[in-house]
């Protein structure tokens, strides 16, 4: 009969396992941490590639360019056919996800969630909007700077900076602002650090401390005269701060890396961030290609509301369903591996 088959492949087949399961999401976390760190490295390497080109020749630079003419010209991938002023536009979608992050911190509060009891899983929780909050606010306001010195060209086929007008960058207020998105890096490779157990909480904070330093020192350093780049200059920043450390120092293979690794990697924050990524790398190489038609930079405020709107269902899950009792085991399996 079939069923005898049937029955031997089934007893040949090897039992499933969380374990396995968790080793796949593990690596597949170590692959995209490779994948996102050598886009942003080719990135960096094509902007640098074209400034110095530009130094060199300022006629006749379009074919040898590698990233959009118009991207570098401007800063942003602009789409002035799609907005009045889309500097304006993506300041006024900033300020309204601030707005719906302090209206969602205000309805946390205010209303009681029943769901749990654990304080600490609250109070993690409930930083993901207050950061968001600030960021958003701090990104609206580099947009408003922006779109009080462009303006369109009675065509609105692209935005020029008017020759009266500069943007000042050197202020101290500026500055900080600076400093706040840039930490977003530092601070994610500092939790990485201590999460993995590689550094102490204090040495972790130190070095992000450092790190954040040294990236605001490089802009006003090399930048400060072209404010222009700052977008892109923060992209890369946060994301190689990001993701190399973790690619440094957090494996797929122990167990510990694994437990931190697979716990990322869930479906709907997954592709937010991979969203975030796509459209980090197409505004620079493909804004004259297509994306400035499908939106330009407003696509990158947009994709960054997205992902925090995934983060926030993502621990909302987590903090319903508890902690998943595979997590506790290993935990346990591993606290028995350091005292032995």
């Amino acid at each position: 009969s079939l069923q005898q088959p049937i029955d031997t492949m089934m007893a040949a087949s090897p039992p499933y396992s969380p374990h396995d399961d968790r080793r796949r999401r593990a690596l597949l976390s170590w692959r995209l941490d490779v994948t996102s760190s050598t886009a942003v490295i080719l990135l960096l390497f094509c902007w640098l590639s074209d400034m110095n080109q530009q130094s060199k020749s300022i006629s006749a630079k379009d074919d040898s360019l590698l990233l959009s003419k118009s991207f570098l010209e401007n800063g942003f991938c602009l789409a002035p056919h799609l907005f009045n002023n889309t500097h304006f536009s993506c300041a006024s979608f900033d300020f309204l996800c601030a707005f719906v992050c302090i209206l969602a911190i205000f309805v946390g509060n205010v209303i009681p969630d029943n769901r749990s009891n654990n304080n600490e899983k609250q109070k993690k929780k409930s930083m993901i909007l207050p950061g968001s909050a600030i960021y958003f606010l701090a990104h609206s306001y580099g947009h408003y700077t922006f779109s009080s010195v462009y303006s369109g060209n009675g065509n609105e086929q692209q935005f020029t900076i008017s020759e009266t007008e500069t943007i000042s960058t050197n202020t101290i207020k500026d500055t900080i602002i600076l400093a706040f998105i840039l930490s977003i890096g530092p601070l994610e490779a500092a939790s990485t650090l201590i999460k993995s157990n590689k550094l102490s909480p204090p040495n972790a904070y130190i070095m992000a401390a450092a790190m954040l330093s040294t990236l605001v020192g490089i802009y006003h350093t090399f930048l400060q005269s072209n404010p222009s780049y700052a977008l892109l200059y923060i992209n890369i920043s946060i994301i190689l701060s990001m993701s190399l450390p973790k690619l440094l120092f957090v494996g797929c293979t122990s167990q510990q890396d694994v437990i931190l690794r697979s716990n990322e990697v869930i479906l709907p924050k997954l592709m937010s961030g991979l969203f975030v990524m796509a459209v980090i790398v197409c505004e620079p190489f493909f804004c004259d290609v297509f994306f400035a038609r499908i939106g330009g930079h407003f696509l990158f405020d947009f994709s960054l509301a997205l992902d925090v709107v995934m983060a926030v269902v993502m621990e909302g899950s987590k903090r319903s369903g508890g902690v998943d009792n595979d997590d506790v085991v290993e935990v346990e399996e591993m606290k028995k591996v350091k005292a032995s």
